[in-house]
């Protein structure tokens, strides 16, 4: 990730264009993304489509972890880095993944113009947004805990004319196994991705619920952990560890919204655990990062 990270940011430094990752959105096409692609083809609706692009997007890419949630009138969906390092992911990028998800949405019904009802981006402001407003809408909101769309539920049930559903069951048995073979080879950066999505979605971090989430019995995962020498606690601190930095460095979350966003009861928690991670005070981590 931290070389493509370099790529995107030297390719800006040589065009001088900060819009540079939003050119994506002219090529996205469903052909590649490979069996993904044709998987999301064959779904029956827009939120199947979209739900299997975010269940299986590490066949695709492992720097960053997607998910997919709801209530009762909209629909979102959500990324950010899912780098152990806490990488941050460059502006380029962001644009890049996002437009060419809304590409994929548009090119999947070209009959209807979909649009977000508002993207959450985790950098600040640009100068000039116009660009981003085009291809996104208006409602354009920057310095985010992640990136995101939100649609209109409604918008879920639209039929996609390339539907198949002989084929969907095909590319759906193909994508599990896919799955399958990538958690099996390293179970513990799986486990951190669905403990990184409860945790920004505010839910359990508890290991029974990690574990359906993931598909497998505790007693499965603990024994996959134990075969790489880690333990479930660690990769739970790991990814509170890696979230805070995120929290303080990319977005203007006051120190009381960070802590709460971490799952911490009090401020005091969070004050504990950035002495432990960083050797320093939350707000003099956020001051250094900054400077």
């Amino acid at each position: 990730m931290s070389e493509l990270s370099q790529l995107f940011e030297l390719a800006i430094r040589h065009s001088g264009n900060e819009d540079l990752g939003l050119l994506a959105y002219k090529s996205a096409h469903p052909g590649h993304l490979g069996v993904l692609g044709y998987a999301v083809m064959s779904s029956s609706t827009l939120g199947e489509a979209m739900a299997r692009m975010v269940d299986h997007h590490s066949i695709i890419g492992t720097g960053f972890c997607m998910f997919f949630e709801g209530d009762e009138t909209t629909v979102r969906i959500a990324g950010l880095s899912g780098n152990a390092q806490g990488e941050v992911l460059p502006r380029a990028f962001i644009d890049a993944v996002a437009a060419i998800t809304l590409g994929l949405l548009r090119w999947l019904v070209p009959t209807v113009c979909i649009t977000p009802v508002r993207a959450e981006f985790a950098y600040e402001r640009p100068r000039d947004i116009r660009q981003l407003e085009q291809i996104f809408g208006h409602d354009l909101r920057f310095s985010c805990a992640a990136n995101a769309m939100v649609f209109q539920k409604s918008d879920m049930d639209i039929a996609i004319a390339t539907s198949d559903a002989s084929l969907q069951q095909i590319h759906d048995q193909y994508l599990k196994r896919r799955l399958d073979e990538m958690r099996s080879e390293n179970i513990a950066a799986a486990t951190k991705k669905v403990i990184l999505q409860h945790l920004v979605q505010a839910r359990s971090l508890a290991m029974g619920d990690i574990v359906l989430t993931l598909g497998m019995s505790t007693h499965q995962l603990i024994r996959a952990l134990e075969k790489e020498n880690k333990s479930f606690q660690l990769l739970v601190d790991q990814v509170k560890k890696q979230h805070c930095y995120h929290l303080l460095v990319n977005t203007r979350l006051t120190l009381k919204q960070v802590s709460y966003s971490l799952g911490f009861r009090h401020s005091s928690a969070l004050n504990k655990a950035c002495e432990r991670w960083f050797g320093m005070a939350p707000g003099a981590c956020r001051s250094r990062e900054k400077m």
